[in-house]
């Protein structure tokens, strides 16, 4: 969505399962932020030297911001100037620009002197790029004053990011620390808040003190599927008189608060989109689906696209808890593994294969199957 990294912040412990090659945590984008610092200041000391001007310009974010205005915005200016009296000489923008030298490493020459139009585009690019160096600079001044790592993570959440992410759960832990903080926001998106408590749901929309009696925020996105599970209340008495099972997101659904809906789905099959597609209305498939072949080829080695398949007992087990809610199968545990090592064995790589469970018991337990089958014979786990 075109949002800068920099702007992007994680909170609290899911920062660890972000599939992705950069840091988001408080610490990981300070570190980003005083590694670009320096960056930039050194790009700045080339543009100093491509001006032959003194290379002190790169010292600090604030001196680098005092030659832009000096050096940069006024050559720039005076470049715009005069090309208001030669607009119909071709090859102006290209003797004339006064950062060619800055931009002369880009793999294909910046200005062809062909014609000023395209030449003057190219030009309005190379100043957009300084002046966005130059703001990533300003951005990166608060954390070369700010000496302590806490006030640099606090700064970065109160002031600089835009979009900043944790779970309900974190939100009611720390919800004291944002207040003193004066943390501040307008929009809240809560995903997956079918599953969310009714009391968590609120939480997080009282992240900040309100201003003069009225509440900042002034837009709340909830995200969810009110037909699948609810939120997870074990207390027998509290999920079935009290409700308490019953999201937010459901109860407006419920109260018949004006909702959209998705009509179609693009992650399956449509003959597999058919077990479950009858729970909601008119659910159909997106284009892409009905029409690319990876959606109506068949699987190698298998004679179904799909197949409901019943385990028996195994070793005189069925189905077990060794604690409360943890479930498991062995029989099936055993069984899925086999199929994975028979994908495997047939040409199938790792990566591209996902084994599904309903239990975290079950998760540990397959987990198990696979380091216990499958490692010793060199066979790779699967992707999740």
């Amino acid at each position: 969505r075109d949002v800068p990294a920099r702007y992007l912040l994680r909170l609290g412990q899911g920062e660890q399962e972000l599939d992705t090659d950069l840091e988001f945590s408080r610490q990981g984008r300070v570190n980003a932020m005083l590694v670009r610092r320096l960056e930039l200041l050194s790009e700045v000391e080339r543009l100093a030297r491509s001006l032959k001007l003194p290379e002190d310009a790169g010292y600090t974010c604030e001196t680098a911001g005092y030659f832009f205005l000096l050096h940069v915005y006024s050559r720039w200016e005076q470049f715009l100037d005069a090309c208001e009296h030669n607009k119909n000489n071709p090859t102006f923008v290209k003797d004339r620009f006064p950062f060619t030298e800055f931009f002369s490493d880009t793999p294909k020459p910046v200005f062809t002197g062909e014609s000023f139009e395209r030449d003057m585009n190219a030009a309005m690019g190379c100043f957009c790029h300084l002046k966005t160096m130059f703001q990533e600079l300003e951005e990166c001044k608060a954390f070369e004053l700010l000496k302590s790592t806490a006030d640099r993570a606090n700064y970065l959440m109160t002031k600089q990011a835009k979009i900043v992410a944790m779970t309900c759960t974190h939100a009611a832990l720390k919800r004291r620390d944002f207040l003193q903080l004066g943390f501040k926001y307008d929009n809240l998106l809560m995903e997956e808040s079918a599953q969310i408590l009714e009391i968590e749901t609120f939480i997080p929309m009282l992240l900040q003190r309100q201003e003069d009696g009225y509440a900042r925020l002034k837009r709340c996105i909830l995200i969810g599927d009110h037909h699948q599970l609810p939120p997870v209340v074990k207390n027998m008495a509290f999920q079935k008189y009290s409700h308490m099972d019953q999201s937010l997101f459901t109860r407006f659904v419920r109260l018949g608060i004006p909702y959209i809906e998705l009509n179609a789905q693009g992650r399956a099959r449509p003959s597999i989109a058919k077990l479950y597609n009858w729970r909601y209305r008119d659910l159909g498939d997106l284009p892409y689906v009905q029409n690319e072949p990876i959606f109506h080829n068949a699987n190698s080695g298998f004679s179904y696209e799909y197949q409901l398949i019943d385990v028996p007992d195994y070793h005189g087990h069925g189905e077990s808890a060794p604690s409360p809610w943890f479930y498991q199968n062995e029989g099936e545990a055993e069984y899925i593994v086999s199929v994975y090592i028979y994908m495997r064995l047939l040409g199938y790589p790792g990566n591209k294969i996902s084994i599904l469970t309903t239990y975290n018991g079950q998760k540990f337990l397959i987990r198990d199957v696979i380091n216990r089958r499958c490692m010793q014979y060199g066979i790779g786990p699967p992707s999740k």
